[in-house]
């Protein structure tokens, strides 16, 4: 069941929220689109590009750590670029609505096939979704494992451009969302730069000699997409592209680039996700929903799936990895969870040498609690070792005490010189037979 306490709409008591967001799918310029952005002086993206709040965190930590990525500055409007956020189920949405009712929403797409051959590499490459407990390389790989790999669930839910877009337009008003395609970052980045910059009602006339118009960013692996893959992904995503075209055409005034047109001449692939318009009131559309939160939710289970949450929080780096929120002592030496990530973690977890909270409140309370119980007990351990030693120290004393007073009495009745002591020894020992003889001698009569 959706968890949006964290969400309420009605909880303003947190730091100011982003004024626009990147939603554009996995592996179609977002990262590209947020360098470019954050060179304008009027616009603010944080140093994290993909926050990821509302699609990963959004259960374990609240609006003041999300709120905290961004400045309440006049001078720049804060916006955040997360990928994820494209296929967000339908609930989700409306939460965010109900919190930025004015934000403004960016959505490139990029050409079907592309896009999940580069996203395919890409999962292969970090070992997410299918690619979990793969070892073979990338070279290796069969075109039936590859094929399996644009089937799975999550890179297709990525990858469903006509689901997300009548998702977040039932939600959003068409003035708030800008679309345009990937393939204008190579045809036209000025023109497509310019025009993200009127939308967002920023200078559009800002000199761009700093910016990385040209500059490709975050290059995925190499590796050409074979005639066989491509006849594949052509069956499989075909006739969702082309009732994407013809949305696109109707609803929003585009066409997409040249670059589409062997996606759109055939296919007969079934659609990427059912139930696209994603109402929720028929039993279809239910289902739908169901399986597009589900899908969504696999994200925080991978093994890309970590944030440095607070560090240094009271000798502990709080951080969040695999669906987890975790409190890392420093005295474990741990600089990231998957370094020790396996039976490893599960067993510092058991012990409890590595705390595990359902929401940061919680596991700061814990810390602390633990914090204050280990003070504690080293103020215990450190009054007993003073009393040991303060006991010892008494003793010192009263044995300086005794040897003060046998001095002091020396020191008052100091004993005879040697010269004297010798001379008493000498007239022992030589008078010693004398007395001897003498006592043997009767004494004389009476007269």
């Amino acid at each position: 069941m959706e968890h949006l306490h964290s969400l309420d709409p009605h909880t303003r008591r947190h730091a100011p929220l982003p004024l626009f967001l990147v939603i554009s799918p996995a592996k179609t310029g977002s990262t590209w689109l947020a360098d470019n952005l954050r060179c304008h002086p009027q616009l603010f993206v944080p140093r994290i590009k993909e926050v990821k709040y509302f699609s990963m965190l959004y259960q374990w930590l609240d609006l003041h750590w999300y709120g905290g990525h961004f400045p309440a500055t006049v001078e720049q409007m804060a916006g955040e670029a997360s990928p994820s956020y494209a296929a967000l189920p339908l609930e989700r949405i409306r939460a965010i609505r109900g919190l930025m009712p004015d934000v403004k929403l960016i959505y490139l797409m990029r050409e079907p096939a592309a896009r999940a051959w580069s996203h395919a590499k890409h999962m292969h490459r970090y070992r997410e979704s299918i690619f979990e407990n793969c070892t073979t390389s990338r070279e290796a790989m069969s075109e039936a494992e590859w094929k399996a790999a644009f089937a799975a669930e999550w890179p297709r839910a990525s990858g469903d451009y006509l689901g997300h877009l009548r998702r977040w337009s039932s939600v959003f008003p068409a003035e708030q969302m800008y679309i345009g395609f990937y393939e204008s970052i190579a045809e036209q980045p000025e023109a497509l730069l310019r025009d993200i910059f009127r939308f967002l009602g920023a200078d559009a006339g800002v000199d761009l000699a700093g910016f990385p118009l040209k500059e490709r960013i975050l290059a995925g692996p190499e590796g050409e997409l074979t005639p066989g893959l491509e006849a594949a992904l052509k069956e499989l995503l075909g006739a969702r592209t082309i009732e994407l075209v013809d949305y696109l055409r109707k609803q929003h005034g585009l066409t997409p680039p040249t670059a589409w047109d062997g996606m759109t001449s055939g296919g007969t692939g079934i659609p990427a996700c059912a139930g696209g318009k994603g109402t929720g009131k028929n039993a279809r559309g239910i289902e739908a929903e169901t399986d597009i939160e589900r899908i969504t939710a696999m994200e925080a289970t991978f093994r890309t799936a970590y944030r440095q949450v607070q560090l240094n929080y009271r000798g502990h780096d709080i951080v969040f990895y695999r669906g987890r929120l975790l409190a890392i002592p420093h005295t474990l030496a741990v600089e990231h969870p998957k370094t020790i990530d396996g039976l490893i973690l599960e067993q510092y977890i058991a012990d409890g040498a590595i705390p595990v909270g359902a929401t940061l409140s919680q596991l700061k309370e814990w810390v602390t609690n633990r914090v204050l119980d280990q003070t504690e007990h080293c103020r215990g351990a450190a009054e007993h070792e003073m009393r040991l030693e303060l006991k010892a120290a008494r003793e010192l004393v009263s044995r300086l005490q005794d040897e003060l007073t046998a001095l002091t009495e020396e020191v008052r009745h100091p004993p005879p010189p040697l010269w004297k002591r010798t001379l008493r020894k000498v007239r022992r020992i030589t008078y010693r037979p004398y007395r001897a003889a003498t006592s043997a001698v009767p004494p004389l009569p009476p007269p």
